[in-house]
């Protein structure tokens, strides 16, 4: 994951209809499937929605022309279900059928939590049989709209199942596939090799070129069956809530056992009804294992008011059994239920106060298009300095529409930047630079969803390190989540304190810019050099970040010694940690060791703490077989990170061939407890090494 530059970042998650102004996906080969029954391809449609400003599919519009999704008839053939994000700005709905007629639809209810929408039709259409509880790498179909070429079929295997932590939507129980799904596919069918339903097609990650690269998403079956039954019989879901608040477990908990922590009960709430205490680790929802708090609100998904489920949690070291109990007479909309146990609503299931941070947050665009921006005051907006590099302006996305900002100079020299905003709403939320939160309590970030198209929070984590003393521009480094578009959002305690602005990250370690910094940038606009210092540092960022991308659009090994020394120059004056890892690895993989050795070191020295940071700098030093140097950082990696599988190897191979066999033997025993299977081949290169690689660069 990386931070979005102006022209998109290097790994996006996106969902997918067809919209080939936002972005074109190149298909993959099909793997036609055989023995599909007529039926298949009879209870799936095309689903063409006339969004603002667009031309509608069908009717002889070019394919790819327009927005257009799939479909699949569900219940009694007269409604037809697909995934919201292809129908939420439609202005009017049409269907085509397999045999090419258009029919009108309306809209009979959608639930934004889970990304499905449901349309109504004056046709009965042939419904496809449920398939049982899917296998791992059993046979899977996708029959969609691919690309606006009408239905098609692409097959593969089911890769993985009840995957609730994607990252799309706020509640997710989604069926993971290699099965090919391009723009298009949304709303499309994933069946079984007998055309039974296995799940909804509702996203896809995607590489930098956008190409399908086999990790698809589909929502499952059960969950679709759940969400639309509440949508046919009044528009709206009722989700069921335990009145709990859940984080994930302390990192020495997890050695023992994977879960939730409860870390709230509300009085009266099913959790605290059925005997559950906070500080209890949930490992058991209605016979599905958790894994982590994004497993609980997947499992309670499906779960209707009126039942009874069992749950499992560890307490103590001991195992406790117990059941939550959803009345029909406690069933509550998302809102209530989120009043009464503090957890949020459904398009938000975290607390309250969280929740609410979403109205101080805004998308916006200006050097990247899209990122995020935080509200500090009237008409401020702090965001990242990378959003806005060289510009003078931004554009500010508001519920009432957007709105123009002026970029405000300043002599700090950090990853932020100030945007000057009139007409933010007047009741909206402000986070104050000075109410700094709780470093050690559970961390979320909110920001932009580019797929969503909306404000989300995402899905919380734990503070890992803080700013290493005497680093003027020190990061928090954490493991909340963060994708691209939230870059400028808002890093936020459980109480909706303002903690940091979010940086970006990848590999489970993200980072941010401590909430205190912002005053550092306030205070620095009445500084004489303000607009020097801020010209120079944007112009140098525009220019670092034109010449990476320069280098990474010419095949490999066609980079010229220019370039990459373009690329040296101008990112080391752009003094932009993030600029200066993303930087390094393009020269390492131009073979300029050197200087991809120098970039990294300079972002250490900046940001002493990351993690990031030292992982692209022992890449390059491994690469450039300098393994006495790669010992201090693989020390520091194995103290800070010490579960990481990545750190580990790092630490047995600098160890082994930098001539510190005690690291090695530390990382080895680390690994004899989180990996023992890879533990097995780590003792044979300790004992029995291969020759050491020579130096280069």
């Amino acid at each position: 994951m990386t931070k979005p530059s102006g022209r998109g970042g290097a790994m996006k998650a996106i969902c997918i209809a067809v919209v080939s102004a936002l972005f074109v996906v190149r298909p993959s080969a099909p793997v036609h499937a055989e023995g599909l029954k007529p039926i298949v391809l009879d209870s799936v449609v095309s689903v063409l929605p006339v969004w603002p400003g667009k031309p509608q599919g069908g009717g002889g519009t070019p394919a790819g022309a327009a927005p257009e999704g799939s479909g699949i008839a569900v219940l009694d053939g007269r409604f037809i279900a697909t995934a919201y994000h292809v129908i939420e700005p439609a202005e009017r709905i049409d269907i085509r059928l397999a045999d090419g007629r258009i029919l009108p639809a309306r809209l009979a209810g959608a639930d934004v939590a889970s990304d499905i929408a449901l349309l109504a039709i004056d046709q009965t259409l042939p419904v496809l049989e449920t398939a049982p509880e899917p296998m791992l790498a059993g046979r899977a179909c996708i029959v969609s709209n691919a690309y606006g070429l009408d239905l098609s079929v692409t097959c593969g295997i089911v890769s993985a199942l009840h995957v609730a932590n994607a990252g799309f939507n706020p509640v997710e129980d989604f069926v993971q596939t290699d099965a090919a799904a391009n723009p298009g596919s949304s709303g499309g069918a994933l069946v079984d090799g007998e055309g039974r339903l296995i799940g909804m097609v509702s996203a896809i990650f995607a590489s930098k070129g956008e190409t399908n690269i086999g990790v698809n998403f589909a929502v499952s079956s059960a969950l679709l069956r759940r969400v639309v039954v509440d949508l046919a019989d009044d528009g709206a879901v009722t989700y069921v809530s335990a009145g709990w608040g859940l984080e994930m477990p302390s990192r020495e908990s997890l050695r023992k056992a994977a879960g939730a922590r409860i870390a709230s009960l509300a009085e009266e709430g099913a959790a605290s009804e059925a005997g559950l205490s906070t500080d209890d680790v949930v490992t058991s929802v209605n016979g599905r294992r958790i894994k982590g708090p994004r497993d609980v609100i997947s499992a309670l998904a499906l779960v209707l008011p009126g039942q009874e489920v069992p749950v499992t949690v560890l307490r103590g070291g001991n195992t406790v059994e117990a059941a939550l109990s959803f009345p029909v007479t406690a069933a509550k909309t998302p809102a209530e239920a989120g009043s009464r146990s503090n957890v949020g609503t459904a398009d938000c299931p975290y607390p309250q106060a969280v929740c609410a941070t979403r109205q101080a947050v805004f998308p916006l665009e200006s050097f990247a298009t899209v990122a995020s921006g935080v509200r500090i005051a009237r008409d401020l907006i702090v965001t990242g300095r990378h959003a806005v590099a060289d510009r003078t302006t931004a554009t500010v996305f508001t519920p009432a529409g957007p709105l123009k900002g002026e970029v405000i100079p300043s002599v700090y020299a950090g990853d932020l930047a100030l945007i000057k905003v009139e007409g933010l709403p007047e009741d909206g939320e402000i986070l104050s630079p000075d109410l700094i939160g709780d470093r050690t309590d559970m961390l979320q970030v909110v920001g932009a969803d580019v797929a969503q198209r909306q404000v989300r929070v995402f899905q919380p984590g734990q503070m890992i390190l803080t700013p290493a003393d005497g680093a003027e521009l020190g990061r928090l480094h954490v493991t909340s989540y963060m994708q691209p578009g939230v870059s400028g959002g808002a890093l936020v305690d459980q109480e909706g304190r303002l903690v940091g602005i979010a940086a970006g990250g990848g590999a489970g370690y993200f980072e941010a810019l401590p909430a205190g910094d912002i005053a550092t940038l306030l205070a620095g606009r009445d500084n004489s050099e303000a607009l020097a210092t801020h010209g120079a540092l944007g112009r140098a960022l525009a220019l670092c970040q034109e010449a990476v991308e320069d280098a990474e659009s010419r095949p490999r090994g066609t980079v010229d010694t220019d370039l990459l020394e373009r690329i040296s120059d101008t990112c080391a004056l752009a003094k932009n940690q993030g600029q200066l890892q993303m930087a390094g690895r393009v020269l390492g993989q131009a073979g300029d060791f050197s200087g991809a050795i120098a970039l990294h070191e300079a972002a250490v020295a900046q940001v002493p703490n990351s993690l990031n940071a030292r992982v692209s700098l022992l890449v390059s030093l491994q690469l450039a077989g300098r393994f006495e140097d790669m010992l201090p950082h693989a020390r520091f990696m194995l103290e800070a990170a010490p579960e990481n599988p990545q750190t580990l190897r790092f630490a047995i191979q600098s160890g082994v061939w930098g001539g510190d066999m005690d690291l090695a033997e530390a990382a080895y025993a680390a690994m004899e407890k989180s990996d023992p299977r890879q533990a097995q081949a780590a003792r044979r290169f300790i004992d029995t090494p291969p020759p050491r690689p020579a130096r280069r660069g």
